[in-house]
């Protein structure tokens, strides 16, 4: 049974964060354009609000999908990765440079389709503060796990003798618990459950595919999260390969995030504006 499934284990490490970029751009383009549009009672009258809601439905149901890959994704370039403290300031530097277009885009209450970003943001500055974009959810994340892995591998040292183990267990449960009050605390996108998710990801990597179930189970209690089943199929099929090298090119990565929800702004704007 296990040669066969390996078989089928063709998708590398960029092929997944590919497709987790695509499902999140139809997840955004979704709730960004769509969302505003019904609300604001901008579709066609003979089309059915039925309708219009289970097409709704089903699009955000699909784009449930992205989220468990990049968390997945996360954790291993936190293994791989040769500069963790560059990882972690790149995840820093991008949420704050996403945080008003995701405000924006996503939440603002007044001038929705007001093609002027800044006036926009000026009737909508209160949300600011109100939630927080998924990047501070990975970053929190990350955290979380480096953290734990100097708790669980002994590399802290006092009068020249590593921690016991079980005080390190019990160190890395109130790490794991700060992070996920943290996350609930400021907002974050996908709140603590995305914290828990990175660190069952984390925390059970080598009893793969165990980390896989356990990161579906967890999330499954958030909403209508168990829509996300296929990309744990896909998750299950990586081939524990990063893929072709793309150097610096990786930083596309993390401009797609930003770019993408403004250009949906912009179009909001210019199609219903």
């Amino acid at each position: 049974m296990r040669g066969i499934t390996e078989g089928f284990k063709k998708i590398n490490g960029l092929t997944l964060k590919m497709i987790a970029c695509v499902i999140m751009l139809l997840d955004h383009i979704t709730a960004g354009i769509m969302l505003p549009v019904v609300k604001a009672g901008l579709y066609p009258d003979n089309i059915p609000f039925e309708k219009i809601k289970l097409i709704y439905d089903i699009l955000r149901g699909i784009g449930r999908n992205a989220f468990p890959i990049f968390c997945f994704l996360l954790v291993e370039g936190f293994i791989h990765t040769k500069n963790r403290l560059r990882y972690a300031l790149s995840l820093l530097l991008f949420g704050i440079i996403s945080e008003p277009v995701f405000d924006i885009t996503f939440y603002a209450k007044h001038d929705v389709f007001n093609i002027n970003f800044f006036e926009c943001f000026g009737a909508n500055h209160d949300i600011l503060l109100s939630h927080c974009n998924v990047y501070f959810t990975l970053l929190i994340g990350l955290l979380v796990i480096w953290v734990s892995e100097y708790l669980l591998n002994g590399f802290i040292v006092i009068n020249k003798k590593a921690l016991p183990i079980w005080v390190s267990y019990i160190l890395t449960a109130l790490v794991l618990a700060a992070g996920i009050l943290l996350a609930e605390y400021i907002h974050t996108d996908y709140h603590g459950f995305g914290v828990g998710l990175i660190f069952i990801f984390y925390i059970l990597r080598s009893l793969f595919p165990l980390n896989i179930v356990a990161g579906f189970i967890e999330l499954s209690f958030l909403g209508t999260e168990y829509y996300a089943f296929p990309c744990f199929v896909l998750l299950y099929l990586y081939n524990h390969e990063r893929g072709p090298r793309i150097g610096n090119f990786k930083y596309l990565f993390y401009a797609f995030y930003p770019v993408h929800i403004f250009l949906i702004y912009v179009a909001r704007c210019l199609i219903f504006g």
